[in-house]
């Protein structure tokens, strides 16, 4: 009896012992960026692809101006705008159905912008390894406890932001010292799904983007094969 109660209570132990493992003491699943962004959405098809290239130019030109008008970046009366109204009258003119178009392309872009924002429910909670770019949210060359990890060079800065499914917004466990604006790592922590909006630095200015996963008490180390 003695003997088989030393066992239970070894048990006991052994269970309360792997059920506090830290985490450091865990092996992370390495991921690719391809694995944060869900698949199965449905093909998308431009609906300018089939257009002569001038009237398709023309087209895209137009419903970038009506967004940044709609999105309060445009004035309605700027001459950009204007301009739009007059190519618009112009189109018509000569048969083109404008806003049919325009209609079908804003569908489109809309199911891409949902698609963007999909993430992978599984990997809510699981422990990873990521490699990417970090790039600070302030950066002064000290140490920093918060950065966005994207997947390429130049990401928000140089050329428009990545979908959300591919920004990962990273809290550190302890500081790390980021050389340049964007400095290859590997960060390992349990990932969590929530959006997070943040303020990002610019060539000209600064904007705000949404990254859809967080990672706290992350650890960092320098990228190396």
């Amino acid at each position: 009896m003695k003997t088989l109660r030393a066992r239970l209570y070894l048990l006991v132990a052994v269970a309360a012992v792997m059920h506090v493992v830290p985490t450091s003491a865990q092996t992370p699943r390495q991921v690719t960026w391809e694995d944060l962004a869900p698949s199965g959405g449905k093909p998308l098809e431009d609906p300018f692809a089939h257009l002569e290239p001038v009237l398709a130019a023309k087209l895209y030109g137009i419903s970038a101006v009506r967004y940044q008008v709609a999105q309060g970046y445009l004035s309605p009366v700027s001459s950009e705008h204007e301009k739009v109204v007059e190519t618009i009258s112009e189109l018509e003119s000569e048969g083109v159905e404008v806003n049919a178009l325009l209609a079908r392309f804003e569908e489109v872009e809309a199911e891409i912008r949902r698609q963007e924002s999909m993430v992978d429910e599984k990997l809510d909670g699981q422990f990873i390894r990521l490699p990417g770019y970090a790039l600070p949210l302030e950066y002064d060359g000290a140490a920093i406890q918060e950065f966005l990890l994207v997947p390429y060079v130049g990401a928000c800065i140089h050329v428009p932001p990545p979908p959300q499914n591919q920004m990962v917004f990273v809290k550190l466990a302890e500081p790390f010292i980021i050389t340049d604006l964007f400095t290859p790592v590997w960060i390992t922590g349990r990932v969590k799904i929530q959006q997070t909006e943040t303020i990002v630095p610019l060539s000209d200015g600064k904007a705000p983007v949404s990254a859809g996963y967080v990672v706290e008490l992350a650890k960092v180390e320098r990228y190396r094969e």
